[in-house]
């Protein structure tokens, strides 16, 4: 192809990227609207063909930059240094205009079959490698939290099904558009079969949700007042518990079994360690009441943050650590591969806090051990009270359990096994405390990803290696005209 463009396919290649990078931008920000990834790579992807390979690599690299801009203030706000900053653009870009190349070149040899499964297959495999590393969390299938029939996907395939269902659609229309009249027949009834059952299933596994018989009152409580935020002086810290240890009280007398309170509400150091759960042991004999207390504990040997579940018994707390800690926020704090489930009357209950539920474990562990419930101590960053706080909520869904998950400068939520959000409050500074009580079933839906886990990331890593070696040892034919010249070349 000419390496020259035309005033024509540099204005489509133009508004390709413009298109692109607004839709991208809408997917990815921390208000993802659920249709946009459905659309977003497809006018980059209906250009790629026609342009050549250094045109297509601004266009790609440019439309998706533009949509990882989105984050770039609350990464700030996280206060990221300068390499993470731009890695976060960077990187998912270049990732991009990878998956276009791979589209480009299978559509270019004639194999538009291979061109529609390459995209999604470059993307996923991506975002799982990246995943092992700093997490899940900027998963293309968290941006169909709102679209529960594709969300149901996460039972069979975890996220990454619902990612490659996801950036499969726009490389499917975009293989379609491109076609001939017969492989355009072809990829459109298999495009029309695709997404029939996915549909099919998530309306069907919405509609089979089982009414369980067992089910629990939750008190979800949490305080945004400035000087509540994080007190790190003992006397702060004790004053600031026994407040809590009064709402607790509050959300027994209104029929609570189980209160969930914030990730660290306090740093408790060893000099009140013992009168904090004196405090809490006692709460929850009297009001006989389940308390889960996120604290950050201040030891000799390290710090760690604890989510304490005391039960109503008044015996010692059962108490979990945090495994996947914020970076740079929580650089002094140590992790701990925790696992921890509590029998109750009601069902089997697992603890988690915060950042654990951005990752497949210790969630999937919690499906293993069948448990109904997982109670979350947390602490957003107020901008991101929907985004992240509802993270959480595909952990239910893949692993078959409801989720109670209580945040300070965030939300008090809880979500059932199909990602349904039962109750929802939103905290606030304007009150002393925000409470919420709430009727939560307690039932464990078996799931195919309890069992397999990320088998759906391997076999597309397995896919794109297929590809990639179809993609060396396939060369493209040469023409008639291009063998002529080769032969006369030769002669000569």
């Amino acid at each position: 192809m000419d390496s020259r463009l035309s005033a024509r396919t540099l204005l489509s290649a133009l508004a390709a990227v413009m298109l692109s990078g607004a839709a991208f931008y809408s997917t990815y920000g921390l208000n993802p609207r659920w249709w946009a990834p459905w659309l977003a790579a497809l006018p980059v992807l209906w250009i790629a063909p026609r342009l050549p390979w250094w045109a297509i690599t601004v266009a790609a690299l440019a439309a998706g930059a533009i949509g990882r801009l989105s984050m770039i203030g609350y990464y700030q706000r996280l206060q990221l240094p300068l390499g993470l900053l731009l890695a976060s653009v960077i990187v998912p870009a270049a990732a991009f205009c990878l998956a276009v190349f791979l589209f480009r070149a299978f559509f270019r040899r004639k194999q538009p079959w291979l061109a529609a499964l390459a995209f999604p297959s470059l993307v996923i495999a991506y975002e799982y490698l990246i995943s092992l590393s700093a997490g899940t969390f900027t998963s293309t299938a968290y941006t169909q939290l709102k679209n529960l029939p594709v969300l149901q996907l996460g039972a069979l395939a975890g996220l990454w099904g619902i990612g490659f269902a996801v950036m499969l659609f726009p490389s499917m229309i975009a293989a379609i558009l491109l076609s001939p009249a017969r492989p355009r027949r072809q990829l459109s009834i298999a495009f029309v079969a695709i997404y029939a059952c996915v549909l099919g299933y998530g309306v069907w596994r919405l509609s089979t949700a089982p009414n369980s018989p067992q089910t629990i009152s939750i008190g979800l409580v949490a305080s945004d007042l400035p000087q509540n935020t994080f007190p790190d002086k003992d006397p702060d810290a004790m004053r600031l518990l026994r407040e809590y240890a009064d709402q607790v009280k509050l959300l027994a007398q209104r029929g609570a079994r189980i209160a969930v309170m914030p990730e660290m509400t306090a740093i408790v150091r060893d000099s009140i360690d013992a009168g904090v759960n004196a405090l809490f042991r006692q709460t929850a004999r009297e009001a006989n009441i389940q308390i889960v207390a996120g604290v950050l504990h201040a030891t000799r040997r390290g710090t760690f943050n604890e989510a304490r579940l005391y039960p109503e018994s008044g015996a010692p707390p059962v108490v979990y650590r945090k495994r996947h800690l914020v970076p740079v926020v929580e650089d002094r704090t140590t992790p701990e591969n925790d696992f921890e489930i509590v029998r109750h009357p009601a069902g089997i209950i697992g603890l988690a806090i915060c950042r654990d539920m951005d990752y497949p474990d210790p969630a999937r562990q919690y499906g293993q051990a069948q448990a109904g419930l997982v109670l979350v101590a947390a602490w957003d960053f107020d901008i991101d009270r929907y985004w992240h706080g509802h993270l959480s909520i595909l952990r239910g869904v893949e692993n078959g359990f409801s989720v109670a998950r209580a945040a300070k400068n965030g939300l008090l939520f809880v979500s059932d096994s199909r990602g349904r959000i039962l109750a929802e409050t939103r905290t606030t500074p304007e009150l002393p405390f925000t409470s919420m009580l709430a009727t939560v079933p307690v039932h464990h839906a078996v799931t195919l990803y309890q069992f397999w886990g990320d088998w759906f990331a391997w076999l597309t890593l397995a896919i794109l290696a297929a590809l990639l070696i179809t993609l060396v040892a396939r060369r493209p034919a040469r023409t008639a005209p291009e063998a002529v010249k080769q032969s006369a070349q030769s002669s000569s």
